[in-house]
């Protein structure tokens, strides 16, 4: 019988309060022990066997308001949480338009440098070199052509870089 009454307490502890006033010092303790569903549903369980109960009725409200409380400070939260997140997103749509902005006049800085080049290239006019014969070039010419060539080259390399994705710097306004 001992073992009973132990095996009971050690399992449900929601048992040994059997009056409106042990419901209520249940609620009390479960509040202090911030589990307020389970506050609660203990001094909801003492209203139902004493619905006059001034204590209970009391607890109830103070209860209800920490749990409206609780409510809205975690309302509050993600309310503060979307903002963050939606900032970031923003924040980081616009370093992204900055970033493609700022490739796009490089891009534009390239052709521009190239185009001289090429229409010089174009216009000197190339030599038509038959079997036989064979044309030396002026120094000049040669280190044109090969700066007209890598010019070309690193443009091609820029085209076929992949963008740049992943880290993104931060600037810190402390």
């Amino acid at each position: 019988m001992a073992r009973m009454l132990v095996l009971l307490l050690l399992l449900g502890g929601g048992l040994v309060a059997q009056t409106a006033e042990g419901y209520y010092h249940q609620g009390a303790q479960l509040y202090i022990d911030a589990r307020l569903g389970d506050a609660i549903a203990a001094v909801e369980r003492g209203l139902q066997l004493d619905p006059g109960n001034p204590k209970l009725q009391a607890l109830m409200e103070k209860l209800q308001e920490e749990q409206e409380k609780q409510q809205q400070q975690q309302q509050q939260q993600q309310q503060q949480q979307d903002q963050q997140q939606q900032d970031q997103q923003q924040q980081d749509q616009q370093q992204q338009d900055q970033q493609e902005q700022q490739q796009d006049q490089q891009q534009q800085q390239d052709q521009q440098q190239q185009d001289p080049q090429e229409q010089e290239a174009e216009q000197q006019p190339q030599p038509q070199l038959g079997e036989d014969e064979k044309k030396e070039i002026s120094k000049e010419e040669a280190e044109r052509i090969l700066q007209a060539l890598r010019s070309k080259e690193q443009e091609n390399k820029k085209l076929k870089r992949p963008p740049v994705t992943g880290r993104k710097s931060v600037e810190k306004d402390w």
